[in-house]
């Protein structure tokens, strides 16, 4: 076992460490349940420009970061980043666009004139607060992320081991990690 010094000294960096870490714990936990209950967070403000337009979309990445960047500034619409746009690209059907913590710039061609519409969309805070949780928000938040996961496993560890050395609570704990193998495997095999 550990001597008294050492105990304490261990109390004290679990104690700092949990504090540390609570805030994010409770954003992960609110964003988590909320977003199984289908509250994803949106837009702060949306603003939807239709442009007539020979060109043929979807347009290579590319053209089409050359078109938007055009438009933008043609328009004086704020980008976040500065002059450059947000920094994930994606396509969907013939959707193609940029999103990042911040905005989100979508090119969505409309078949019936030539045209396609330019959408711009801030995102508001809960749609922030979720891309937190789901490790896309940027460096600082994906490492803040990983140091999160391994302070709850080394605090889970070392309150099982706690647990499992201590003869009052050893049957206890070992009945109780049993029946968290069991649901875990059962879970697993009925989805």
């Amino acid at each position: 076992m550990l001597s008294s010094k050492a105990r304490i000294q261990w109390i004290k960096w679990h104690a700092y460490i949990s504090c540390f870490f609570l805030p994010l714990a409770l954003l992960f936990t609110f964003t988590g349940v909320l977003y199984l209950l289908d509250v994803k967070g949106g837009a702060s403000s949306y603003d939807e420009y239709i442009i007539q337009t020979e060109k043929h979309f979807p347009l290579k990445e590319i053209d089409a970061e050359v078109f938007a960047l055009a438009f933008i500034k043609k328009n004086n619409i704020k980008i976040i980043n500065g002059e450059k746009l947000p920094d994930n690209y994606y396509t969907h059907d013939d959707d193609q666009g940029w999103w990042d913590f911040h905005q989100q710039i979508t090119l969505s061609p409309l078949k019936e004139d030539s045209s396609v519409k330019v959408i711009v969309e801030y995102n508001d805070l809960w749609r922030q607060f979720v891309y937190i949780h789901k490790g896309i928000a940027g460096d600082i938040f994906y490492v803040l992320s990983i140091l999160f996961g391994i302070s709850l496993f080394f605090s889970l560890l070392s309150g099982s081991i706690v647990a499992l050395v201590m003869p009052k609570l050893k049957k206890n704990a070992s009945l109780s990690m049993l029946a968290g193998f069991v649901i875990l495997i059962l879970a697993y095999a009925l989805s």
